[in-house]
């Protein structure tokens, strides 16, 4: 891994792309809450995949034949609706007779016109974005030229739970959410692109990382390597991705404790492992958590 950090865009990018390979794993992308009252089925997920990483690892298609209701960060549906999409335009995009080259300095927008021009990504399209929506293209452009294409666990599991006539819940507003990523790097946006542009030229070596951290259900390793040293370089950032949506999260997981049904509770990797990753925290409540691999 880098020494430098990985800005928080691309790594939440990636925590929504990381492609999976076959392995066996002596521990499990899928956790076992259980509390005194009840429990629930927790997993790292990866929202894009490749095509030869179908089908999913077995652990998944098993914890959801054994629970009740599927839980998602948020309602994948509500995310293709006009309301969110006229959000995208209006808080991705910049105002009438502003480019994003006002915002940068000579030298980032030079090195994200360069690296945009190798993706297809056409200069007057990129000049037309705010920061946090540019830096979240080019990172999934990027991916897209790795193979990563396909739907991932989450979108297979809402499309199998919808067929099935599953119960579907969010965890979070796809406002709220949508809201929350394209506000990213408003404090700071040049230093917010420049630093993704000096990461992405790694992103060969990122991805093979986490993709060994979360085979081997070691989340606490694809935190410390991918998400941890974001803390010094944007802490803004971090403390809105990752510890603040955890906080709010924790209201509902404890919740699905002790419901009458058994949930399946997918989230994204990087919200699992860490010092103020879901797992501790839920340890810390007084739950008992470890993996599970399929038992009853």
């Amino acid at each position: 891994m880098p020494q430098r950090a990985l800005p928080l865009v691309f790594a939440c990018c990636l925590l929504l792309a990381i492609a999976c390979s076959p392995a066996v794993s002596a521990s499990s992308p899928v956790w076992q809450i259980q509390g005194e009252e009840g429990g629930f089925l927790l997993g790292g997920t990866i929202h894009m995949l490749r095509p030869q990483d179908f089908p999913l690892p077995e652990v998944f298609d098993l914890a959801y034949d054994v629970t009740e209701t599927v839980v998602l960060e948020a309602d994948l549906g509500a995310l293709v609706q006009p309301e969110i999409q006229r959000l995208l335009f209006e808080q991705g995009f910049q105002p009438e007779g502003r480019t994003l080259a006002d915002e940068v300095t000579a030298d980032t927008w030079a090195r994200l016109v360069e690296l945009t021009a190798e993706l297809g990504i056409p200069e007057d399209v990129l000049a037309r974005m705010r920061p946090s929506f540019a830096g979240l293209t080019v990172a999934r452009a990027l991916l897209g030229r790795l193979g990563v294409t396909e739907v991932g666990i989450d979108g297979y599991f809402y499309r199998r739970a919808r067929a099935d006539g599953r119960a579907l819940r969010p965890l979070e507003d796809a406002r709220e959410q949508m809201e929350m990523l394209l506000g990213l790097g408003a404090d700071d946006p040049d230093r917010f692109l420049d630093a993704n542009l000096d990461d992405l030229e790694r992103s060969r070596e990122v991805i093979e990382a986490a993709i060994s951290d979360w085979r081997s259900g070691d989340f606490d390793a694809l935190h410390a390597n991918l998400i941890e040293p974001s803390r010094e370089q944007d802490p803004r950032s971090h403390r809105l991705l990752f510890t603040e949506r955890n906080a709010a999260w924790m209201v509902s997981l404890e919740m699905f404790a002790v419901s009458d049904e058994r949930e399946l509770v997918l989230v994204g990797a990087g919200h699992l492992g860490g010092p103020d990753g879901l797992l501790e925290a839920l340890r810390a409540a007084g739950y008992q958590v470890r993996p599970w691999r399929g038992d009853r």
